[in-house]
């Protein structure tokens, strides 16, 4: 008998176990503790110790009391609300030109319309005055030929309008995807029927892509409610709630009351999720039966030329900051002239003498975080996949919760997680790493979990069968297997870490200053040439890594968002 167990305790593989056990360590170490602590600070009052008595609801009194913190607070709903509408605006028409009208280029209509995801909004939102500001180009244009000049680009026009650029590719692309596959029957029928093709669209197309639209304006709901760099570059006297934290943060290092804000910041979100759910629920929207073909393509020239020219405009106006960013990183003058007046590589040779430091910072925090995630991303997915057990949707919970949080929560959460106690971060490149890597962790965590997904288990159970350990296993067979995925989200990981600022500009210090931080701070003192500089190193390094990894797994740009 002893013998006997002694065999079964020799075949136990404590290996996923120990796997098991390190991955809950770190969800509780660096995402439940910090957030629970910023929940916690938020009602307390800076200097108290937690107790029952000392709980207060202080710090949330300024949002009833202050006309600063109410305007903020609407200001924030107020962006949310109007980047949703434009973003659906612009990319429901474009998704159902490229899905259901003979155009041509597509590819190319595909891939620009990505571009905006890619590219960090910050960068090119003070092109935006330089475009159309009292003193810009356009405005200059419009007063010469037709005396009237465009309204103030900065406060709440200027922040919708940047922001809705570089967060319509959400809606687009969930719902080019929907289009593509909706079943076409539902439409012939209607067509049968007598419907004409607007009836069509309204009726029976949009409604069924429905979940689709909702998801991808949840997502920008979410992002746009979140973002600190456009709103502190164009918001001027505008001010929303990333801005009052890191007034918070910045000038009074009072991580209470910035907590209270950042609990009414998710709370927009939740209830933003509860409602999109509750929405969803009431209705069915099945497009996908067993009889299911392609979906039909119209070859009407009307709309054909119709969304060529609506796609172009699009994606033009979407990229014009960042082409302005690239050109005037080669000019020595700009700000105060109506356009450029001479072109030299005289910013690029300032910067890599006065900012060669945050670049380097850059590459090693990012690229850093990127692998932290990448071997805690995929074994999180392995767990959650291959392993049975209670509580699992938990571990989902927990790992996708930073995606969903604005990013300048997270920073908030870990900066209050690791300023005091048993394990003070604050200044070190580690802090930068932790909140990096929880920020960016989902990304890998979804792409790799699609990956695994598809791999049939007999597969690992034939090694299994074989004699293989069960690392053997994962390290000859099932990462190989799962590499593509991983190697997507990994890709996208590093691209967005490069042009983080929500969580940077929380937890940076002086010597870890990052591109993007240097980028701010050359903006808000109008050293336009070597912030542009920068910004056009930026946006070269994360297409550089996007192309790579398109070439390495042979997909489109857009397919890479898919996984993710």
């Amino acid at each position: 008998m002893v013998n006997g167990l002694k065999e079964r305790f020799d075949k136990i593989e404590f290996i996923p176990y120990l796997v098991l056990g390190l991955a809950l360590l770190i969800l509780l170490l660096f995402i439940a503790y910090p957030l629970s602590k910023v929940l916690l600070n938020s009602f307390l009052n800076a200097g108290d110790v937690f107790s029952i008595q000392n709980l207060t609801l202080t710090n949330f009194s300024q949002f009833f009391s202050s006309s600063l913190y109410k305007s903020a607070l609407m200001n924030t709903l107020l962006v949310g609300f109007l980047c949703v509408f434009f973003s659906c605006l612009l990319g429901i028409p474009m998704a159902y030109f490229l899905a259901r009208t003979e155009m041509p280029f597509k590819t190319i209509f595909l891939t620009l319309g990505t571009l905006p995801l890619i590219l960090p909004p910050f960068v090119g939102a003070y092109s935006w005055v330089l475009l159309f500001g009292r003193q810009g180009v356009v405005n200059f244009f419009l007063k010469e030929f037709f005396g009237f000049v465009l309204p103030d680009i900065y406060g709440a026009p200027g922040v919708v309008i940047a922001m809705t650029m570089s967060l319509y590719p959400f809606v687009f692309l969930l719902t080019y995807g929907a289009l593509l596959s909706s079943d076409p029957y539902l439409e012939e029928s209607a067509t049968i029927m007598g419907a004409s093709r607007w009836d069509l669209i309204r009726t029976v197309t949009l409604p069924l892509v429905t979940p689709s639209i909702a998801a991808g304006a949840l997502i920008v709901f979410m992002r746009a409610v979140g973002n600190f760099g456009v709103p502190a570059l164009l918001g001027g006297n505008f001010y929303v709630l990333p801005t009052l934290i890191h007034f918070q943060i910045v000038g009074f290092f009072n991580l209470h009351t910035a907590g209270a804000i950042a609990i009414v910041n998710i709370s927009m979100v939740g209830l933003a999720i509860l409602i999109s759910q509750y929405v969803m629920a009431k209705r069915s929207y099945v497009t996908i039966t067993g009889t299911t073909q392609g979906a039909q393509v119209s070859a009407s020239k009307t709309l054909k030329w119709s969304g060529i020219l609506f796609c172009s405009c699009v994606i033009f106006f979407s990229l014009l900051p960042h082409i302005t960013v690239i050109v005037t990183s080669f000019t020595e003058g700009w700000s105060g002239t109506r356009y450029p007046t001479k072109f030299s590589f005289e910013n690029y040779q300032r910067i890599f003498q006065i900012a060669k430091t945050p670049i380097l910072n850059s590459l090693f925090l990012a690229i850093t975080a990127t692998l932290v995630a990448t071997v805690i991303g995929t074994l999180l997915s392995y767990i959650a996949v291959r392993k049975q057990f209670h509580g699992k949707w938990i571990l989902d919970l927990t790992v996708m919760l930073p995606f969903i949080l604005p990013g300048i929560v997270v920073g908030v959460a870990i900066l209050s997680g690791f300023s005091s106690g048993l394990i003070v971060l604050t200044g070190t490149w580690m802090i930068m790493v932790i909140g990096f890597f929880i920020r960016r962790m989902p990304y890998i965590f979804r792409s790799a979990t699609a990956s695994l997904s598809q791999i049939d288990l007999s597969v690992e159970e034939a090694s299994a069968i074989a004699g293989a350990s069960w690392g053997a296993t994962f390290f000859r067979i099932t990462l190989p297997l799962m590499a593509p995925g991983i190697l997507a989200g990994a890709v996208i990981c590093f691209s967005t870490l490069m042009g983080e600022l929500s969580t940077t500009i929380i937890l940076y210090s002086a010597g870890w200053k990052t591109i993007t931080v240097a980028i701010i701070e050359y903006l808000f003192s109008a050293t336009i040439g070597p912030a542009y500089a920068l910004g056009t190193i930026l946006i070269v390094l994360v297409l550089s890594a996007i192309t790579l990894a398109n070439r390495l797994l042979g997909r489109k740009m857009s397919q890479m968002f898919k996984m993710v």
